[in-house]
Parts: structure tokens; C-alpha cells; sequence
């Protein structure tokens, strides 16, 4: 799954409620993408509540609960994760695991959330 970022707002999802879930056209490989302002995008080839698809959300709110806690954060070129900046640029990160392409497992954020899939 990816960790692509959407545009932030003022309505953050919160734990109490179900995350806002759209089928939206996404690059090639895509799953799904977490957006920080607590919706999640599900490519629309995924069937709804699928196997795939319920992973897919599983992965993508832990994204979203690492974004609310402060623990990560992001812009068109950076990655914040644990108040360290890491550099974003042409689909890599230079993250805390090396340079390695968004979405990447060894990426730390994305283990806790490879974890939440199966919760």
C-alpha cells in the first residue's frame, strides 16, 4: 500500500467515526492513499468490503491516526515523521531506512501500518 498524501483541511477524522472512504482512479500499483485530512482514497478497480478493500482501510486509517497523534506529518516534497523532516522527491523518500521509495515496508510508518492490517 502506499503512503501518498492528499491536501490538508479542517476536518479532521476522528477515532469516534468511521473514516470517509471515496473510490477515486489512482497511479498504477496504488491500493489506496491516506489523506491528512482523514480520508482515505481506495482505487476504484478494489471491490468495497472485500478482502482487499477492508485491509486497505485498516492500513490507510493507521496513516491517518499517525497523522492526528503528531507523529507524521507532510508536504509536496518532506515527510515528518517522529519531528524528523525527511526529503520527498520523483515517488522516494530519504526516510530513517535509507532512500526508498514511498510506500516502501521498511519505511517505519509503514510497518505500524502493514500491523494495523490485521488488527
Amino acid at each position: 500500500m502506499a503512503f501518498k498524501l492528499g491536501n490538508r483541511n479542517n476536518t479532521p477524522n476522528t477515532p469516534s467515526r468511521k473514516p470517509m472512504v471515496f473510490k477515486k482512479r489512482l497511479e498504477e500499483g496504488v491500493i489506496a492513499e491516506a489523506n491528512n485530512d482523514g480520508t482515505i482514497y481506495i482505487d476504484e478497480s478494489v471491490k468495497p468490503n472485500s478482502k482487499l478493500y477492508n485491509k486497505a482501510v485498516k492500513h490507510e486509517q493507521a496513516h491517518i491516526d499517525q497523522m492526528e497523534s503528531g507523529r507524521s506529518d507532510y508536504g509536496d516534497n518532506w515527510v515528518m515523521w517522529e519531528d524528523k523532516i525527511y526529503i520527498r522527491k520523483n515517488g522516494m523518500i530519504d526516510g530513517p531506512a535509507g532512500r526508498l521509495p514511498e510506500g516502501h515496508p521498511d519505511h517505519p510508518w509503514e510497518q505500524e501500518a502493514i500491523n494495523a492490517e490485521k488488527e
